[in-house]
């Protein structure tokens, strides 16, 4: 676009000259800070979402490790079950052959006989 001003000398024409750059410069400064806006609304609208997409993840992961956590205390509840059964099992099983033992001690006492296999080797 070419604009037509009669060609001035001296002071006028350097009036018109930075009248045209200081239009310029004003036009540059209106389309960069123009751009500038877009950008920065460009910008909080993608940062906006990924801080939306990470929220999400991150109660995704939460959610997950909380289920994963459940898990495992429920497989320590039942190891702990398990090794209180296989205890009690234990304790009864030393009971009864205490008990057998006592037993049979007794009846080796009332008949008088010594108990042909000894676990005393030095008998």
């Amino acid at each position: 676009m070419k604009v037509d001003i009669p060609i001035q000398r001296g002071e006028a024409q350097l009036s018109v000259i930075k009248a045209w750059k200081e239009q310029k410069i004003t036009k540059v400064i209106n389309k960069t800070q123009k751009r500038l806006l877009e950008i920065s609304g460009w910008e909080e609208k993608k940062t906006t979402k990924i801080e939306s997409q990470l929220a999400r993840i991150q109660r995704k992961m939460d959610h997950k490790k909380m289920e994963k956590a459940e898990e495992l205390r429920s497989k320590k509840a039942a190891v702990h079950a398990k090794a209180q059964e296989q205890k009690a099992k234990v304790q009864t099983r030393r009971a009864r052959e205490i008990l057998d033992a006592e037993e049979e001690a007794a009846r080796f006492q009332a008949i008088g006989q010594v108990p042909k296999k000894s676990s005393l080797s030095c008998f």
